[in-house]
């Protein structure tokens, strides 16, 4: 296993599912640029125009035990979708956040990366997950219930945080394979460009 797999989009269309790299700090920029007002409000809770150049660095770079994401890519290299997770060293829990392109939402291509990133999350040994997640985010926290793990929630008017438990999920062989493949696979050096 090489650490890709596929997502089908519901016309048959395949998205590739991989870690982040480094070099997709400009397909990262575009996916931006192309989520409505809405869409970026519900991730980031306000206004977004761009994506500075220190948030690309720290989005792309997953080399650190507590920070991962998995983004899906329809070809040739066009970056529709992101979900990561970020804690701090140490942590048995660390912060999930999904974001898909506006053309692609409803097409089950977040819930795909998020039950990946939950795989990820628990093979690297983590016990909890937890989302921030904005009252108006119906999208986001129906996501979240579809994993049909164990949750927790504390309200108030505007945020939901919704706290994943992971400590009873068993993998069975193949999301085994698959989360250890995405591993190794953020764990290899980047492929040289063409022609070096």
């Amino acid at each position: 296993m090489t650490g890709v797999d596929e997502h089908r989009l519901r016309d048959g269309s395949r998205l590739v599912v991989r870690p982040i790299r480094r070099e997709d700090g400009p397909a990262l920029v575009a996916l931006h640029a192309r989520l409505s007002a809405d869409t970026i409000y519900r991730r980031y809770f306000g206004a977004r125009p761009h994506l500075a150049p220190a948030v690309v660095d720290r989005f792309t770079r997953i080399d650190e035990d507590w920070r991962f994401a998995l983004v899906a890519v329809r070809e040739p290299g066009d970056l529709v979708a992101v979900a990561r997770y970020e804690g701090s060293r140490g942590a048995r829990s660390a912060e999930i956040a999904v974001v898909v392109d506006d053309a692609l939402q409803h097409q089950g291509v977040g819930r795909a990366l998020l039950g990946r990133l939950v795989h990820v999350a628990r093979e690297r040994g983590l016990d909890a997950l937890e989302a921030d997640v904005l009252s108006v985010n119906s999208p986001m926290l129906a996501l979240l219930r579809a994993l049909g793990l164990p949750t927790t929630a504390v309200r108030d008017e505007q945020t939901h945080i919704i706290t994943v438990d992971l400590t009873a999920l068993r993998l069975d062989d193949r999301e085994a394979a698959v989360a250890r493949a995405h591993i190794a696979a953020a764990a290899a050096p980047a492929a040289a460009p063409p022609g070096r």
